[in-house]
């Protein structure tokens, strides 16, 4: 009985790697590899190492999964006291006064005591810019000077 089945099994599975070649080729590779000790530990390691790397995908996804879950409730109040917050925002000045706001007219009139020393430092540092500016350009020009004599000193 077993005979007629060990038969059996091995004939489907022979007409189904006839059917599909590239498993029946990686089937083949898999038992040339087995008979060299060499590829095999190879093969070995390869799989052992893209294993670990699956079981610590698996392990991240499951860890970003639970600290997701644990963040959701306090999302959520926090999400809910903002609209609260936000409603009673709106509804607040049903019952209270509001305080008067300053308009940019009276901000406005106030004089700047800070807006003479800032126009100097601005006019200072340009001054300095410009200096530096000019001291760069003639070095620059200098520098293209030696460069043409050093030219014409090679030909």
């Amino acid at each position: 009985m077993s005979d007629v089945m060990q038969k059996a099994i091995a004939s489907s599975v022979n007409e189904w790697l006839q059917v599909h070649p590239s498993v029946l080729r990686l089937v083949q590779m898999l038992l040339w590899a087995s008979n060299h000790p060499i590829v095999s530990l190879i093969i070995f390691i390869l799989v052992v190492a893209i294993a670990f790397s699956l079981i610590k995908a698996i392990g991240r996804l499951f860890e970003i999964l639970g600290l997701s879950i644990l963040k959701a409730p306090f999302k959520l109040v926090v999400r809910l006291t903002g609209f609260s917050l936000k409603s009673l925002g709106k509804f607040g000045g049903l019952f209270f006064k509001k305080l008067p706001v300053a308009t940019n007219a009276e901000t406005a009139a106030l004089p700047d005591a800070n807006s003479q020393p800032i126009e100097t430092d601005k006019q200072q540092r340009l001054a300095e810019i410009s200096n530096r500016l000019e001291a760069i350009r003639q070095e620059q020009n200098e520098l293209l000077q030696e460069l043409t004599a050093l030219i014409k000193s090679d030909s």
